[in-house]
């Protein structure tokens, strides 16, 4: 769901994540708020259970930076929110000021995706002046925050979303207990080492952090953006506090209704429609390194060889990357986010080519292993999250055989290599219940919410923000037509209609976009 600088946290994504990337790819953090009670799952207690928050106490992130950190202090559960014994967690926020203070319109809750996206370490690193341009930067203050379990927020670190050499794509009941065994001992590390805090990371958990930081600024209604997984998040506080959005930009949308077989089929056919579109740009472009191959007929190669024998990996921490460590990294690689690939002066299909390449030409597959963050990366927060909102709901090795081969069937050449995937190899037989498991996010009585997203979005697909349109009252959707994850990081048009959506709060009269 949406992904970032290796200094900050992830996706697409998305992923952002959802994924960057997919959910995970470059993250955006925070909250909403709007008009009449809507109805919230028993789970979620209504807004008047929140405790009187104290202001923040900002200082400089470092020496003479003019981002702001600080800390809330939250309880740990917040079902037990009244208990004045209850623990508490301190959970990181940080504030960038709008340039144009006399102009200025609020706060701008920012979510980067994730699960996981660190906003406020994000922030303290720059964010807020390589993603907002133009008037968000100028009359806004951006603010986010860590979300619990994640960077300054009482990170969690419970080993790899997947352990390098462990089976991800099962081919018989062996191998199906073999992949849950792996998750079920993650799970059981992460309840070693962090205990309850590991039962109280979900989205809903945040998106009361959320209001806590709301209140703890002083804002009666806030402004949201939110990017692949950081969509859920936001509706997710449209459902909880509708009265207290002023206006809010859900751009990549996850829909939480989709369910994980869905899900991994609809992310699998857009996946392998992207890839479909990069082997067309590597035939036109010169700056593909395969450019005059055929591209996809190298991938198909590379990821052949490797699964004979894994390809070395000089100058990493492991030796050698098999097939289904390259098929993993896809998800994440693939992904397009211009606006960010241009203030970082890369091409995410240019590094992809030439790490393919490498693998092809020169028997090394190093640059796979960089370039993949799910196998072998240490990003707790990701998988905790996701068993928590997103399990895998698997019933059997059959079923989870039909799922792969339905991912298969919708796309013949890249297979179950989607976000939805990782999540349920990560999460096969996670040992903690799901907290918030896939349900609608249904939301009434908030002002108009816009809905933003792709035509060609491979991390968080188009009929699933179709979907979620039609769960929130009121909304409209912004359909972009151009590749890429996320329509504010692809797409001028989509940027300058959220952006005048976000100042005036009147939802764009073209509800469509051109590149």
């Amino acid at each position: 769901m949406t992904n970032q600088d290796r200094r900050t946290p992830r996706a697409v994504r998305h992923g952002v994540a959802l994924g960057a990337s997919a959910l995970g790819l470059l993250a955006t953090t925070l909250s909403p708020t709007a008009h009449a009670a809507s109805p919230a799952p028993a789970t979620q207690a209504s807004s008047a259970s929140l405790p009187a928050a104290s202001p923040v106490a900002w200082k400089p992130c470092s020496e003479g930076s003019a981002v702001q950190c600080g800390t809330i202090r939250v309880p740990l559960d917040w079902k037990e929110s009244k208990d004045p014994a209850g623990r508490k967690i301190d959970v990181k926020v940080a504030r960038v000021p709008a340039r144009d203070q006399a102009h200025r319109v609020g706060a701008l809750f920012f979510n980067p995706g994730g699960p996981g996206g660190q906003g406020a370490t994000m922030l303290q690193y720059g964010a807020a002046d390589t993603q907002f341009r133009g008037p968000l930067r100028e009359r806004f203050d951006i603010v986010s925050l860590d979300p619990r379990g994640t960077g300054g927020s009482q990170a969690l670190d419970c080993g790899p979303v997947l352990d390098p050499g462990q089976v991800v794509f099962p081919k018989g009941p062996r191998e199906y207990e073999e992949m849950k065994r792996n998750s079920r001992a993650r799970g059981e590390r992460c309840l070693a080492r962090h205990g309850d805090l590991v039962r109280n990371v979900d989205t809903v958990s945040v998106a009361r952090d959320m209001d806590a930081f709301r209140a703890a600024l002083g804002e009666q209604r806030i402004n949201y953006l939110g990017v692949s997984y950081g969509t859920f998040l936001g509706a997710t506080y449209a459902q909880l506090f509708p009265h207290r959005i002023r206006a809010m930009v859900l751009d990549g949308p996850v829909d939480h209704a989709s369910g994980p077989a869905r899900f991994l089929r609809e992310e699998a056919a857009a996946m392998e429609g992207e890839f479909d579109r990069f082997v067309a740009w590597c035939a036109k472009d010169s700056a593909c390194a395969l450019h005059g191959e055929d591209a996809g007929a190298v991938y198909d190669r590379v990821v052949a060889r490797a699964d004979r024998t894994p390809i070395p990996a000089p100058g990493t921490k492991v030796a050698a990357v098999n097939g289904d460590w390259i098929r993993m990294a896809l998800p994440e690689q693939l992904l397009r986010l211009r606006l960010l690939e241009d203030a970082m002066g890369v091409n995410a299909w240019v590094k992809l080519s030439e790490r393919l390449a490498a693998a092809d030409r020169h028997d090394d597959a190093s640059g796979l292993v960089e370039g993949g963050s799910y196998v072998g990366n240490p990003d707790s927060p990701y998988t905790v999250v996701s068993c928590l909102d997103f399990p895998p709901q698997f019933t059997g090795y059959t079923d989870a055989a039909a799922r792969l081969a339905r991912a298969r069937r919708a796309a013949p050449r890249t297979g179950a290599a989607a976000e939805a995937w990782i999540m349920s190899a990560s999460c096969a037989d996670w040992p903690v219940k799901a907290t918030n498991p896939w349900q609608p996010t249904t939301v009434r009585g908030a002002p108009p919410i816009l809905v933003a997203a792709n035509t060609h979005d491979p991390a968080t697909p188009l009929p699933g923000a179709r979907r979620l349109a039609r769960q929130i009252s009121g909304s409209r959707l912004l359909v972009t037509d151009v590749n890429g994850h996320v329509s504010y990081y692809n797409s001028a048009c989509a940027r300058e209609r959220e952006t005048a959506y976000l100042i005036s709060t009147k939802l764009p009269a073209q509800l469509t976009c051109r590149g």
